[in-house]
């Protein structure tokens, strides 16, 4: 029978990172002197060609690096309000969609570069307006260019990470775990003299990341986007290498090894994937809360069939989300113990001998990478490092000591007694691009700071749930701050009684941006939307989001962000339900 022991943490050679601990200061400060900003002029192989790789000092922990793009003020324009609607994910319309790359002047701290290719980035939780995550490539107009060894860099705009901790923490994370993981710090943006503020720099997973871990980087890289090793989501992994050739035939294996009986599971598995390093990136995946994952999930995630190995490695991506105890679209799963929405950790935690080993190893993980009193330290130097805001640095230290406490009662437990994982009906189902039904639509006439005390006085909303038009004579709106990112963020929130104790909410979600200007505004993304809830009073007040719209507008008409004051104004937009009412 196949076995798996845990992972020690790999001696790290020089070009991997450090962030919490000390000793990569003294080699940033040595390489800068040696002129580390400067390009190479190499290819993109994440190194010069020398001894020296130039890129550990880009992404030293302390280096703040300084970003400043100008491009035409139009092609702006275009490049950040491009990107999917919610009701196109979730109808799975918008698959294929592609940002145009602009031509740009991009200096990095004291390096300028012509002719830099800029695009947006995001498939949907990231995506804004104001402040949109962006990929630069230096050599896509310039063939062969680098800066620092780097052909490429990712700019994550911190939507969903407002204080600034949860990437590089959790990388950080992984990393020491011996989980293949991106390095990643910050940097300062300027668009065309506009400061956007603190954005999170993550290394791209390209060939130059596969060259550091694996002796052969021909084999296919896959990214994961609501995608699994399931007969109805394989066909969604996106082939990112040896797009040419084409050849996704390494998949199938991995599919039919799921389907293996009980008894010869984990030597199918095993033949296939590195299992042994999967149950590190399963666990890593839980501690760090990173529950819009693959096994939270099936999103966010990379996995690299290695040509040396013949099996499959798997390395995180898109940790903004990570640091939380959500279960978005699966609330029944209360424990912080385990995640397995995906095929191969839901069929291993369904296995007795699967499940053993996954809690044996998460239980060695916690105790190796989890030391709370480093990880609040790490908050404390970010948060002064980019001057993060109060809020979010609080809740950042608050989920720390509140997911130690958790993990180390529900490890506790043997296996027999460890929570089971309730599954989603509807996980498996096929994607396919369906038709919206009818649009949502409403108008509100509410106070500033009434979220807790809506008021029900010229208010509509219009919306179509379980093919029925819901209507309430007591329909009730407030307006507010948003309690997750109150700083930048406001709250249109319309609650209709349904009888039995359930209210259907209706939460438009916005920049307070919007209030500053009476306007039309685009919602976009989860910049700007809204979303369905129900709402079980008698159940505790527990709620399961039912419904997303997007692809319309947000009209303000009079606001005030002073206590009292009015706010009105009308959405409008398509609506997609995901849930039954």
């Amino acid at each position: 029978m196949f076995s798996v022991s845990i992972q020690s943490p790999p001696t790290k050679p020089v070009y991997r990172r450090q962030s919490i601990r000390c000793g990569v200061l003294l080699l940033g400060l040595a390489f800068a002197a040696l002129g580390c900003g400067k390009s190479t002029g190499k290819d993109d192989n994440g190194s010069s060609g020398e001894d020296i790789d130039l890129s550990v000092a880009l992404f030293e922990a302390d280096h703040l690096i300084e970003v400043n793009i100008e491009l035409d003020p139009d092609e702006w324009d275009l490049l950040r309000t491009e990107g999917r609607s919610l009701p196109d994910v979730f109808t799975n319309c918008a698959r294929d969609y592609e940002y145009t790359e602009f031509h740009a002047t991009v200096t990095v701290d004291e390096d300028t570069y012509e002719d830099v290719a800029v695009r947006k980035k995001g498939f949907l939780g990231s995506l804004s307006t104001f402040r949109p995550s962006l990929k630069l490539n230096f050599g896509r107009f310039v063939e062969g260019r680098t800066h620092a060894d780097m052909t490429r860099m990712t700019l994550n705009n911190n939507l969903t990470d407002p204080g600034n901790t949860h990437q590089c923490m959790a990388y950080e994370l992984f990393d020491r775990a011996g989980v293949i993981a991106s390095r990643c710090n910050f940097a300062h943006v300027v668009v065309n003299g506009v400061d956007l503020g603190i954005y999170t720099h993550v290394e791209s997973v390209k060939k130059p990341m596969l060259r550091r871990h694996f002796k052969d980087d021909g084999g296919n890289l896959y990214e994961g986007q609501i995608a699994d090793f399931s007969d109805n989501r394989i066909d969604l992994m996106e082939l990112k290498t040896n797009e040419i050739e084409n050849d996704r035939s390494d998949l199938a294996p991995v599919v039919e090894a799921l389907k293996a009986s009980d008894e010869d599971l984990l030597d199918a598995l095993g033949l296939v994937i590195d299992l042994d390093a999967f149950f590190t990136f399963w666990a890593m995946e839980v501690i760090t809360g990173h529950w819009d994952s693959y096994s939270g999930n099936r999103n966010n995630y990379l996995t690299y069939h290695d040509p040396t190995s013949d099996r499959f490695h798997f390395i995180p991506w898109g940790t903004d989300g990570s640091f939380q105890q959500l279960r978005l679209f699966n609330p029944q799963n209360t424990a912080v113990s385990v995640l397995a929405e995906a095929a191969i950790p839901n069929r291993l935690y369904g296995h007795a001998e699967g499940r053993a080993m996954y809690l044996d190893r998460l239980a060695e993980l916690f105790a190796l990478v989890w030391d709370e009193a480093e990880l609040l330290a790490e908050v404390d130097r970010i948060a002064l490092l980019t001057d993060a805001p109060a809020g979010p640095i609080a809740t950042q230290r608050a989920f720390i000591a509140d997911q130690g406490a958790k993990l180390i009662a529900e490890l506790g437990l043997d296996p027999e007694d460890a929570p089971d994982w309730i599954d989603n009906p509807n996980a498996d189902a096929e994607l396919v691009c369906v038709e919206l039904g009818p649009p949502i639509s409403g108008s509100f006439n509410t106070t500033w700071g009434s979220l807790m005390t809506p008021v029900n006085v010229g208010q509509t909303l219009n919306v179509t749930i379980n093919g029925e038009l819901v209507v309430s004579p007591n329909l009730l709106v407030g307006a507010g701050d948003d309690s997750q990112d109150p700083d930048d963020i406001a709250q249109i929130l319309f609650l209709s009684p349904q009888g039995g104790g359930i209210l259907l909410g209706i939460a438009i979600r916005m920049p307070k941006a919007y209030f500053t200007t009476p306007g039309v505004y685009p919602m976009h993304g989860f910049e700007a939307n809204a979303v369905a809830v129900r709402v079980d009073l008698f159940g505790g007040g527990a709620f399961e989001v039912i419904g997303f719209a997007g692809g319309g507008t947000i009209t303000i008409e009079e606001s005030s962000l002073v206590p009292g004051e009015v706010v009105r104004g009308s959405f409008e937009g398509d609506f997609v339900q995901i849930a039954p009412f």
